[in-house]
């Protein structure tokens, strides 16, 4: 009986351990640290990529619109809009932190693919994560003829870019990105200039009101002459976010046409000081396809 009695009493001592260790557990739980989510509104500032992917299951549409330059008959060519460059987009969110895409534009006719990840996701609570860390890598094909009357092979239409996205949510109105890059194309001027730039973006996002935001971005170590006369300037750029819906309207002004990466980072031709202004807008649409 009483080795009946001595395991009847180790099975309730056994039980209570059990459950004080479940709520142990529960409180644990519920003191972990919390994921800063939104800390830009889409997956793009201006040109620059965020740190943000749309989601898992998430199929994201982006029109991005360059006007014509200010230098360039301004009101002859309406505002711009005869000269109007164009990129789409399309993309989807594999999981919640990977995300692939293609995108095509009208300025050289450049095809592009890419993929981005969210390698580290800034934390706050017990374990506080000061910053988050997203991998955006991206190959850019030129369609456009070359004029030179050389026959190209394929490998010289094509650039890629890759960076690291290191961005900070500091509170509820301020965002920050740092984003340190590598351009490389296979093809340069001479054979005294460099395939491969180094480049370092800085961006921020500052909330106004719940569905309006200022944003800026500009990109360093970008000024450089090659050895054929070409000169590339810095690219900068001034906007504003406005939230509606399912949607995410962006206006800015920058002193770039190019929309993808390598182009618009590492070889912009144009300034400001000249005129060299665009006009522009990114309009960007999310579907979810998978519950």
């Amino acid at each position: 009986m009483k080795p009946l009695l001595y395991s009847f009493l180790l099975l309730c001592s056994l039980a209570v351990q059990a459950q004080e260790s479940d709520l142990f557990d529960v409180f644990e739980e519920s003191t972990q640290s919390e994921v800063v989510y939104a800390t830009f509104k889409g997956t793009q500032l201006i040109n620059a990529a965020t740190n943000e992917t749309p989601g898992e299951g998430v199929l994201q549409f982006v029109m991005a619109h360059r006007f014509g330059s200010f230098n360039d008959d301004y009101l002859y060519n309406f505002f711009g809009l005869d000269n109007a460059q164009v990129r789409m987009q399309l993309d989807y969110g594999v999981t919640d932190r990977l995300n692939i895409g293609i995108g095509r534009s009208s300025f050289l006719k450049v095809a592009d693919g890419f993929v981005k990840y969210q390698l580290l996701q800034q934390q706050k609570g017990t374990k506080t994560v000061p910053v988050s860390i997203t991998l955006h890598s991206s190959t850019n094909y030129r369609n456009a003829r070359y004029t030179d009357g050389i026959d190209h092979a394929t490998s010289d239409r094509l650039s890629y870019m890759h960076q690291a996205i290191i961005a900070r949510k500091w509170n509820r109105k301020l965002s920050t990105l740092v984003s340190p890059s590598v351009v490389h194309f296979n093809l340069v001027p001479t054979a005294q200039d460099p395939n491969t730039t180094a480049h370092i973006t800085l961006g921020a996002r500052y909330k106004i009101s719940n569905r309006m935001a200022l944003t800026g971005e500009s990109t360093l170590l970008s000024n450089r002459e090659f050895s054929s006369g070409e000169r590339y300037t810095t690219p900068f750029a001034l906007g504003v976010d406005i939230e509606t819906g399912g949607h995410v309207f962006q206006l800015h002004i920058s002193n770039t046409r190019a929309m993808n990466g390598p182009y618009w980072m590492a070889r912009n031709p144009y300034s400001a000081s000249n005129g060299g202004l665009f006009l522009g807008f990114n309009i960007s649409r999310v579907f979810t396809v998978k519950e």
